[in-house]
């Protein structure tokens, strides 16, 4: 356990009662109190933040670098205590999601770090990246002089050449083998036919 979480958590704790308990005294206005109560809750998730920090440390090694670096351009306080144990305890697609939101909607949204703490958890889990290799045109400039075969092994790894080759010639073949058990059957079944016709009696 993070007892300097804890700590922090006390500090905030502390803070935050005792704007609570200037608003039940006589000495605060009506516009005040609401005011200091907005800031006592807001304080209060500071130190829930910092006790699920001291149970269990965030960490974001499960977040691609770019997503956070995403989120810092955006505007999210990565220093934010809230905001890091936030994105630790959520799938990197519900991150992706979010942000892409804050970007689509960047001139409308005002108060960003609110807002990324309000619907990350509203974010919906899915599968990140794509099944089948990305292409680049890098991987169409073939070079000029003489393919080594280093690079020959790496475009066929890469693309899985030899299984694909492998599949074509076992339905090459599988094909081949069906149409010469046909002709063989074929054979084999017009000698009895034409016996039959010879059986027949001829109408004259």
């Amino acid at each position: 356990m993070d007892y300097e979480h804890l700590k922090k958590a006390i500090r905030f704790l502390i803070e935050a009662t005792q704007n609570l308990e200037d608003v039940v005294s006589e000495k605060s206005t009506i516009p005040t109190n609401n005011q200091t109560v907005e800031n006592a809750k807001e304080t209060i998730r500071k130190a829930m933040a910092e006790i699920s920090a001291a149970l269990n440390p965030p960490i974001t090694n499960h977040i691609p670098d770019e997503f956070l670096a995403k989120a810092e351009s955006l505007g999210i306080p990565l220093n934010d205590i809230e905001v890091i144990v936030a994105i630790s305890e959520h799938h990197p697609s519900q991150l992706a999601g979010v942000l892409a939101e804050i970007e689509n909607r960047a001139e409308k949204i005002r108060r960003r770090r609110e807002y990324f703490l309000l619907r990350l958890p509203e974010m919906p889990i899915e599968k990140l990246g794509s099944r089948l290799p990305i292409v680049k045109a890098t991987d169409l400039n073939w070079p000029k002089e003489a393919i080594s075969k280093e690079y020959r092994e790496a475009i066929k790894a890469k693309y899985k050449i030899d299984r694909l080759m492998k599949k074509r010639a076992n339905s090459r073949t599988s094909i081949f083998a069906k149409i010469q058990a046909a002709e063989e059957h074929l054979g084999q079944s017009q000698p009895g036919e034409n016996d039959s016709d010879l059986d027949e009696e001829i109408p004259f």
